[in-house]
């Protein structure tokens, strides 16, 4: 997932969403107290961190960043994009988490996880664990696939382009999507697919997980001023009860 054709697309052209929550995120930030601090004692984990857009961001602003990411080729593009931030290869269902005082996950993250909520809550209590005390949790998930789908759409950059196509299962529950990338290198077009399975999850089955792992937490369609695509979700969530 993600290879270093399909990680080179997605920094040139599949950025927007990152410098759009940048700003947001911050105020989110500054409003619940995490400020940027010397000597690493505000540290953020940025799960999914992808090409470091939004962790350079982050850097920039003061605060000490972990970015973590599964695919090798995004985490290389990563260290010169985000060079200040600490980075490392690591899927969300095995990574250790450092003590922080916010976890982020922005871009979908948690609905490539295979295995479903039962993973997403075992993940959701690793970060309570980690969590410094007033610390927060803010990830965006796919609550509907209404409208997520299509039979092809094309995406193209000066050394790139990309051809999608997205459908459902039966029950509408996974978001399959299909693409097809060619890439300059050398003066010659090089082509390869990937193809990701995305899950869908209800707004009562993602709070019960939480619940579940002692967060209270609101969800949202709008993440500040900066409004997601139709059928996602925003969720900020903190620890309700530390001795759990």
């Amino acid at each position: 997932m993600y290879s270093d054709d399909l990680a080179h697309i997605h920094h040139q052209g599949f950025t927007k969403l990152a410098r759009g929550v940048a700003p947001e995120l911050l105020s989110l930030l500054r409003r619940h107290g995490i400020r940027a601090a010397p000597r690493r004692t505000t540290t953020l984990v940025e799960v999914g961190c992808g090409s470091g857009v939004l962790a350079a961001r982050l850097v920039a602003a003061g605060y000490d960043l972990v970015g973590i990411d599964q695919s090798p080729a995004m985490i290389r593009i990563a260290r010169a994009t985000a060079p200040g931030a600490r980075l490392r290869v690591a899927r969300l269902e095995h990574a250790r988490l450092p003590p922080a005082s916010a976890v982020i996950a922005v871009g979908e993250i948690v609905t490539y996880v295979p295995g479903g909520l039962a993973v997403l809550q075992r993940f959701f209590q690793r970060v309570r664990r980690a969590l410094r005390p007033g610390g927060l949790l803010v990830f965006d998930f796919i609550e509907s696939a209404e409208r997520r789908t299509y039979r092809r759409r094309v995406f193209e950059g000066d050394d790139w382009k990309i051809v999608l196509s997205a459908s459902t299962n039966r029950s509408g529950r996974v978001l399959t999507r299909r693409m097809t990338l060619r890439r300059l290198i050398g003066g010659r077009y090089r082509q390869s697919t990937e193809s990701h399975r995305i899950r869908i999850y209800s707004r009562d089955e993602m709070a019960a997980a939480l619940t579940a792992a002692g967060f209270r937490f609101q969800m949202r369609r709008t993440f500040g001023r900066y409004r997601l695509i139709a059928g996602d979700l925003v969720v900020v969530a903190s620890i309700y009860n530390p001795l759990l």
